[in-house]
């Protein structure tokens, strides 16, 4: 593959595990948290080097994502609701998004959203930013979202959808006469001159290796959660794990993901069981639903199946049972 070759996906959804699954090289897990039916889009342009990305969910989420280890992530986002979260921060459509692939990162989606992309090799990143930038770089890895110019923003977020739409439809435009690393090069300057323009605007201070730590809680919470999800566990067992108080651990998952640990907890369980229940009937065929479910209920930490049923139903639009039959049919 030389600097011109590069192929072109473009999936729609309704599965929110499929869609988490999609990108190569990336370790990514979605937990739907907001109501009703999934419905997301992914269309990625990739050549050897690098993958420009675009993708679109319609629900709350948490997505807990890993880029390649390699790789650095520079984008924007389009959305009309508010309080989307990454890593804690507020994620707007003024925002420059900056991921450095060695971590992982935390996106808490509130509703609709369109995320543009473009992931480069870090060492490629490097080569177009100045050399009194470099320094400044880890800076900026860490806060992981940047306020910058209103009119740079929208420059950014309009040439990502062009260099996207060029790339993804070469019959309907000149696509063939650009390269595509030319369009990498022009977007990775693009952003390199935001980036310089900020400096000095963006302190970290003494703040810093508090909100490593508020991460690292929320981290560590999660993992025990999963761990556990089919325990009869509670918060207080949680704040056992972390070695952290109630009131610390519900303030640091409000702040990095906008909900309570208990809410949290009950959507993991819930996706856990959604994943179950696909997992068992692709493996099993045909099968008792009603036993089979009811089961999955207990595993899954819910005493009643009842309630799992119908929590089950106002998350993801359809009940147990039918996601089951969904699986069988398909």
């Amino acid at each position: 593959m030389n600097s011109h070759d590069f192929s072109v996906h473009t999936v729609q959804f309704s599965d929110v595990d499929e869609q988490a699954s999609m990108l190569t090289g990336w370790q990514q897990e979605y937990q739907q948290l907001g109501s009703g039916r999934f419905v997301g889009a992914l269309s990625t342009v990739q050549t050897e080097e690098f993958s420009f990305i675009r993708e679109s969910t319609n629900t709350a989420l948490h997505e807990r994502i890993m880029p390649p280890p390699d790789q650095v992530v520079i984008g924007i986002c389009d959305t009309s609701v508010e309080g989307h979260l990454l890593n804690g921060r507020p994620l707007t459509r003024d925002l420059l998004i900056v991921l450095d692939g060695s971590r992982a990162h935390h996106i808490r989606t509130t509703g609709p959203i369109e995320l543009l992309g473009l992931s480069v090799p870090r060492e490629l990143f490097l080569s177009q930013l100045h050399e009194q930038d470099h320094a400044s770089l880890r800076k900026w890895l860490d806060l992981s979202v940047m306020q910058i110019d209103a009119g740079a923003a929208s420059m950014l977020r309009q040439y990502f959808s062009l260099a996207s739409d060029l790339l993804q439809h070469p019959a309907d435009g000149p696509a063939r006469s650009f390269s595509p690393r030319a369009l990498a090069s022009t977007a990775i300057s693009n952003v390199a001159l935001a980036l310089s323009l900020q400096q000095g605007r963006h302190e970290l201070e003494a703040t810093l290796p508090s909100r490593q730590r508020r991460e690292r809680i929320v981290h560590n919470a999660i993992d025990y959660m999963r761990q556990h999800a089919g325990d009869e566990i509670g918060i207080l067992d949680v704040c056992r794990a972390t070695h952290v108080s109630r009131r610390t651990l519900q303030y640091c998952f409000e702040e990095r993901l906008d909900i309570s640990p208990l809410q949290y907890l009950k959507a993991l369980r819930l996706n856990a069981a959604h994943r179950e229940i696909k997992r068992r009937n692709v493996q099993e065929g045909v099968c008792d639903r009603q036993d089979t479910i009811g089961n999955l209920a207990a595993l899954c930490g819910f005493n009643h199946p009842s309630r799992f049923a119908s929590e089950y139903k106002k998350m993801f639009g359809v009940l147990p049972s039918e996601t089951a039959l969904q699986v069988t049919r398909n």
